[in-house]
């Protein structure tokens, strides 16, 4: 049985959000013709129940070709590990005691895990505060909302949003949500709930500090035209989870723009209930440090 704590990557988005975020993520790349990697799969399932500081996923060669010619894949399996965006060691074939031996050396003790992916899976950082109160109401803007059930129904209070109340989009699938805030911030995640998941956003970009943007602006952008494309799982958005972003690209945050182009169900409706930005408002940092110098 595949352990629920497997990753099975169905875009390349999905995978550059975790090597973007999670401390370390090991790859298996497979192919369903290949009997080697049916025979360590077991083991590699077992690895995933037992290692909870590491990430593990598998990546399917014929269906993800980019992905297995990026780390230059010609074999199957190949397990890669990689660390900070980079990677730093693979193995080749079906040696189960390389593979416990390649999991070992490089899987980080729990603590080191937390400190290096905020608060550890599904948390924020202990520093990081949650933006809304420095959001500019008047600003705020939703295209294709529906007029009965807006952004600012959500959003008004300044706080995580837990009245009936909802966003919901108006002549299909498709919102895009502009966030400004009124100091400049630095983002690192984004929560964003929706009661009924299948009506709950899918696929996501996310764009920054754009004085106007539609969705001819963003609709066909990729990577590094805006600032991150997301795959949101389904649990995720279910249960509030949080979605680390690339916070080096997120530092000086004036807006944040975040385009819905799917939703789970497949459905004309996308539904928000909640939504939640976390990281710190720069100028409070500053600040402080001032403040700090000042008592030296």
């Amino acid at each position: 049985m595949a352990s629920p704590w497997l990753r099975h990557i169905n875009k390349e988005s999905e995978l550059n959000q975790l090597t973007d975020t999670k401390p370390v993520v090991v790859i298996d790349f497979h192919a369903t013709w290949c009997g080697p990697c049916h025979a360590i799969a077991p083991l590699y399932s077992q690895l995933a129940d037992q290692y909870k500081t590491v990430t593990f996923t598998k990546v399917d060669v014929d269906k993800l070709q980019s992905v297995a010619k990026k780390y230059n894949v010609t074999a199957m399996p190949t397990f890669v590990v990689v660390k900070d965006r980079q990677e730093v060691d693979r193995i080749k074939g079906a040696d189960q005691k390389a593979l416990r031996s390649l999991v070992q050396k490089h899987a980080p003790k729990a603590d080191e895990s937390s400190e290096a992916s905020g608060s550890g899976e599904g948390g924020p950082a202990p520093s990081d505060v949650s933006l809304l109160e420095y959001l500019d109401l008047n600003q705020v803007n939703c295209l294709n909302e529906n007029q009965d059930h807006t952004l600012k129904s959500i959003i008004g209070n300044r706080v995580r949003n837990s009245s009936a109340a909802y966003l919901e989009s108006d002549a299909d699938e498709q919102l895009l949500l502009t966030l400004p805030f009124n100091q400049v911030v630095r983002i690192r995640s984004i929560v964003i709930h929706t009661k009924e998941a299948q009506n709950g956003p899918k696929d996501i970009k996310l764009d920054i500090n754009k004085p106007s943007i539609g969705f001819d602006d963003i609709e066909d952008a990729k990577e590094p035209a805006v600032v991150q494309e997301i795959t949101v799982p389904e649990d995720f958005v279910a249960e509030g989870k949080h979605i680390h972003l690339r916070f080096v690209r997120l530092q000086r945050v004036n807006s944040l723009h975040i385009f819905v182009s799917s939703n789970h169900g497949g459905v004309d409706e996308t539904r928000i209930d909640a939504i939640d930005v976390f990281g710190q408002p720069v100028v409070t940092m500053q600040m402080a440090g001032f403040k700090k110098t000042e008592d030296d």
